[in-house]
């Protein structure tokens, strides 16, 4: 049988890895819209939004790197 906690962490893990994928591609198409003659800030937006996912997932799997060797 499964063992539905392990797949639930790695889906989590996986999760936490798509934010910054996004943010990746949001930062792309943001400056591929700025060279056309569209807003800064797109590209804004998308460094913004990846800097944050970098965080956010970086802090995620630090916490579950250390809750998973002290037990």
């Amino acid at each position: 049988m499964a063992d539905l906690s392990k797949i639930a962490d790695r889906l989590d893990t996986a999760m936490d890895l798509t934010g910054p994928v996004i943010g990746v591609i949001l930062l792309v198409v943001g400056m591929d819209t700025y060279r056309d003659g569209g807003s800064v800030g797109w590209p804004i937006a998308g460094a913004v939004l990846l800097v944050i996912n970098l965080w956010v997932a970086g802090r995620r799997l630090v916490g579950r790197r250390n809750t998973n060797t002290s037990s």
